[in-house]
């Protein structure tokens, strides 16, 4: 059964890769996210890849895979951890709010982390042997 939506809460402008926007798209829940889809498939495509963003605490470890946004970034507030292992496919009417852009060294950061999560750096070693 297809979502029903608030129109007067879609978020109708475009969606750019390193946007961070706060999407719905659980039922009841609302999740902060950063695109990661490519801007031309953004522009085309009825869904949007994202990245999971959860809050962080004083004792949270930022792993190789993650990224650890400051509070000034992404137009959350706070800080908050980039989990490149949480990526989801949501229908692009779930996005409800953008919240801000990372700067390019943050997204540089989450290309690396991306990299790592999905083994890249390994097909790179294999190369050189």
């Amino acid at each position: 059964m297809p979502h029903s939506f608030d129109i007067d809460n879609m978020y109708c402008g475009a969606i750019r890769r390193g946007d961070v926007f706060l999407c719905s798209h659980k039922k009841d829940e609302e999740q902060v996210v950063v695109v990661l889809q490519d801007n031309v498939l953004n522009e085309g495509l009825s869904t949007v890849v994202c990245a999971v963003v959860e809050p962080v605490d004083e004792e949270s470890h930022v792993f190789a895979n993650e990224v650890l946004l400051e509070e000034d970034e992404g137009g959350v507030g706070e800080k908050g951890i980039c989990k490149l292992y949480k990526i989801l496919t949501v229908d692009r009417r779930a996005m409800i709010a953008k919240k801000g852009e990372l700067s390019t060294e943050t997204l540089m950061k989450i290309y690396k982390a991306q990299d790592i999560n999905c083994g890249r750096f390994r097909d790179t070693m294999m190369d050189l042997e």
